[in-house]
């Protein structure tokens, strides 16, 4: 146990040490990021045909920009196999060392209650691995962004949301273990089904007050001024049955200089949110669309459809988890000193498997979410208008993935469609219009 402490310790202080001296000093200039802007007559020469308008759109991405895109992409293939060796490393650790048995010695000596043994086993292990895996996460997470030039916060600003980030993570999986470890013992041959409807549950929960009580410890969120920008966004609410009564803008730029916004809620509360960023760099058109994009996953549900379809995910997952269970234990129980899958020292072994899982099941979660993101691109256009909304903002920070992913790397962190795609979507939509809108509205940039 004391090895295995050390361990972590180590790990944590060269994590915070290397984060700090690798970003000492002048962040990188992050160059040009987005397309050259055109006139109206550029706009009203572009060909119908999706293909040719796509290409046309395209070329005017600087190469460089598009050449730092796609060597970013390529690093996220290594972080994922040094995440997951990692993770498998640090168990084996815990496991083969006997730390994982030792801890569930003292928590019984601690205590009688197996809910208390089982949330200080779980908690006390996922802080190890976090320490662990803190070199890693530095570099995926605030690194090779900060030398991108991506990044406004200073790596101990990082550190502070990244550890709470965790911090409320491991609270919900504390609160997960404990309940599918008492499933364990009173449904020892059925708990798997039961412990989808947890983890239904806790998602449902962490969904609903996320709004409202999580995501303003990392932003701070004021009301956007009175003006055309908000009369405008609640007027394309309101008019697709969002009944919201303000839009807020929220202080990503401390953190980043990327652009985004979102709609969250679920049921018939809304809210409405724009990035600081998005509001200052861009046009009236890339606004409209992309508020009429995060309202379509609103009106579509697609907060609730996503619980919903991780539940499926994870029911199969904790299927398989249940079955690795009675193979790893018959196999390593006596040296690992777990004696039965209901003790508290099986606790951590079914939080890795479930850790494990998730990043198994990584494709198939993307390939649900680039889903809704293609539905929420369609209700947007319909609802905005602007296909060169989309087309423009999808030329804003190229420099941040590839604009046209090899397969492997769409399949296995693509979230959204490809840039190309999308505008390639956009194209489409406007030749379904017959070019009646071949020149937007509010061509020329504030």
């Amino acid at each position: 146990m004391k090895f295995t402490l050390a361990v972590a310790a180590v790990a944590l202080v060269a994590a915070v040490a290397g984060g700090m001296l690798s970003t000492r000093g002048v962040a990188p200039t992050r160059g040009r990021s987005s397309a050259e802007q055109v006139d109206a007559q550029w706009y009203s020469a572009l060909p119908l045909d999706p293909d040719a308008a796509t290409a046309a759109l395209l070329a005017r991405v600087p190469a460089e920009a598009a050449r730092r895109g796609d060597a970013l992409t390529q690093t996220y293939l290594v972080v994922l196999a040094l995440r997951v060796a990692l993770l498998v490393a640090a168990g084996g650790l815990l496991l083969f060392s006997g730390a994982v048995a030792d801890l569930a010695a003292l928590a019984g000596r601690l205590t009688r209650r197996l809910p208390v043994r089982d949330a200080i086993v779980g908690v006390t292990v996922m802080a190890i691995v976090f320490a662990f895996l803190l070199p890693l996460e530095t570099y995926a997470g605030y690194v090779r962004f900060w030398r991108a030039g991506f990044v406004t916060a200073s790596y101990l600003d990082w550190l502070r949301d990244f550890s709470l980030e965790w911090a409320i993570t491991a609270s919900f999986t504390a609160i997960g273990l404990v309940a599918v470890m008492a499933l364990v013992r009173a449904r020892p041959r059925t708990w798997p089904g039961w412990a989808s409807l947890v983890y239904l549950t806790l998602a449902a929960i962490y969904t609903l007050i996320a709004p409202g009580y999580i995501d303003p410890l990392f932003n701070r969120l004021t009301p956007l001024a009175d003006g055309p920008d908000k009369a405008r966004i609640l007027a394309l609410a309101h008019a697709n049955g969002v009944r919201a009564d303000n839009v807020y803008v929220q202080d990503a730029s401390r953190q980043s200089v990327l652009l985004n916004a979102h709609v969250s809620g679920i049921g018939s509360a809304a809210r409405i949110v724009l990035d600081d960023n998005t509001i200052a760099s861009t046009p009236r058109r890339e606004v409209d669309m992309v508020m009429a994009h995060e309202i379509g996953h609103f009106v579509l549900a697609h907060d609730a459809k996503t619980v919903l379809a991780q539940t499926a995910v994870n029911a199969l997952g904790f299927l398989l988890i249940a079955s690795a269970l009675a193979v790893l234990l018959e196999r390593f129980g006596p040296r690992w000193r777990i004696a039965a899958i209901s003790s508290a020292a099986a606790v951590p072994l079914v939080w890795l498997l479930f850790t494990l899982w998730g990043s198994v099941a990584q494709p198939i979660s993307n390939a649900i979410s680039r889903e809704q993101e293609a539905e929420a691109d369609l209700f947007g256009l319909n609802a905005s208008q602007e296909p060169f909304g989309l087309a423009e903002f999808m030329m804003r920070d190229v420099d941040a993935s590839s604009l046209d992913p090899s397969p492997l790397t769409f399949w296995l962190f693509y979230t959204h469609p490809s840039p190309r795609s999308r505008i390639l979507t956009a194209m489409q939509w406007r030749a379904g219009q017959r070019g009646l809108r071949d020149v937007p509205a509010g061509v020329v940039l504030r």
